[in-house]
């Protein structure tokens, strides 16, 4: 495991790659929109010039989708993907997309060039699960991992709580995300150097220790994930509750002041335990 080295799957416009290398890492990036991937050269462009970022353009996806794979553009960026139903699903959301032709990269090629990173973030619409599967073929992991979660299927969530045990995860977190966008905190460096640090819009917010609540086991993962599911039955986007005129915006303001964490989404955090 390279200890200074993190994986950020789904670089989107940078919004998570700005704090790894704010906390001193090394960071290995990958994106399938071109237009953002050039947008984020230019921004860290001197990160790129020593060598402390690599921006991979192009679809994470496995061998049997060729060299080259279709990958569909949403106007609501954060949506790209490469899976058809995820399509369907953004166009009843009302979010249109458009073909693009990718080059495919291969992870399993990646972890061999640049070695297996300490932290890996999975947000790639679609092709989160292709990336546990490859992870499953070497004998490393990394330290923490991050995956962003179903909202509308507990077995699917279970499911992806099992994969990472299976790949020797033992500790979890569920961490909201509706409100880690304005979050401000104060972190440390790899050098020991603390900063302060503004989450943006669409950052996925700290991980490991430095996300301020506690690790759980697997058991108490699973139940903390039929709490949350339970909420998202009366208080999710989908409930009937939900379609009141303001009430979303009202449980938004009031789950933040409460830290009730609802309406919203979640990542599943793990960790492997301490050596």
């Amino acid at each position: 495991m390279k200890r200074d080295l993190v994986f950020d799957f789904g670089l989107h416009k940078g919004e998570d790659t700005a704090f790894y290398l704010e906390k001193g890492f090394r960071v290995v990036s990958f994106e399938a929109n071109p237009e953002l991937a050039q947008a984020c050269r230019n921004r860290f462009s001197a990160q790129i010039e020593t060598g402390k970022l690599i921006i991979m353009e192009g679809a994470v996806a496995p061998a049997s989708a060729g060299d080259t794979l279709t990958f569909f553009v949403n106007e609501r960026s954060v949506w790209g993907t490469i899976d058809r139903d995820w399509v369907e699903r953004n166009e009843k959301a009302g979010a249109a997309s458009k073909k693009i032709i990718a080059r495919r990269i291969d992870v399993e090629e990646v972890i061999r060039e640049f070695g297996m990173p300490f932290y890996m973030k999975i947000d790639i619409e679609g092709a989160d699960q292709y990336v546990l599967e490859v992870l499953a073929s070497f004998p490393d992991r990394p330290k923490y991992i991050s995956i962003e979660s179903s909202k509308e299927d507990l077995g699917e969530v279970i499911a992806e709580c099992d994969r990472l045990r299976a790949l020797g995860y033992s500790r979890f977190k569920a961490v909201q995300q509706e409100y880690i966008p304005g979050r401000q905190g104060v972190f440390t460096r790899r050098n020991g150097e603390q900063f302060s640090y503004t989450f943006p819009a669409d950052s996925s917010g700290p991980f490991g220790d430095d996300i301020r609540q506690s690790w759980v086991s697997y058991e108490g993962i699973l139940d903390d994930y039929r709490t949350i599911f339970r909420k998202y039955r009366w208080l999710g986007s989908d409930s009937p509750l939900m379609q009141l005129p303001g009430l979303h915006k009202l449980l938004w303001h009031a789950g933040k002041l409460a830290n009730i964490g609802f309406p919203g989404w979640y990542d599943t955090h793990a960790a492997l335990d301490d050596e």
